[in-house]
């Protein structure tokens, strides 16, 4: 059920050309985790020879580990695999612990952010995190299933 990950025959010039290189590719931790790192620069991943520069993931909160006042990791599962997704907090919310937030153990989120490998492991460093009503999970599903349908059958 994976995207078919093969090598981007584009040349890195051509990349903004592709409609997805600019918005957050919707895919499953599954697919995020499968995907390629780009053999140009560390900051791009290919999947299904398209170019992804940031994702959008929704999924179940599993873990939290506030490690410092600087950094929060979640692991965010939604049925295909886990990832680490990391939260940076700004100035302000280092400052003033109390206005910091996080989310707890079993909360269904979305998360958009850029796509990384640190030590060896695939994380989302987080721009922003929403909580969001279980239901839309599975709508999330059913949307990431239609748009590899529509990858499946576009030849760009």
């Amino acid at each position: 059920m994976n995207l078919a990950n093969t090598a981007c025959t584009r040349p890195p010039e051509d990349w903004g050309l592709d409609p997805l290189f600019w918005v957050p590719a919707k895919l499953f931790i599954g697919d995020l985790l499968l995907a390629i790192p780009s053999e140009l620069t560390s900051v791009y991943f290919i999947g299904n020879q398209h170019i992804i520069r940031s994702v959008e993931i929704v999924g179940i909160v599993v873990s939290v580990n506030t490690r410092s006042l600087k950094l929060t990791v979640y692991h965010i599962d939604d049925g295909t695999g886990v990832i680490l997704c990391a939260e940076f907090t700004t100035p302000e919310e280092q400052s003033d612990p109390e206005t910091r937030f996080s989310y707890p153990l079993g909360e269904t989120v979305s998360v958009e952010g850029r796509l990384s490998d640190f030590r060896d492991e695939r994380q989302v460093v987080i721009r922003s995190i929403k909580a969001i009503d279980p239901n839309q999970e599975t709508l999330g599903w059913l949307e990431r299933l239609a748009l590899r349908d529509g990858l499946a059958h576009s030849s760009f």
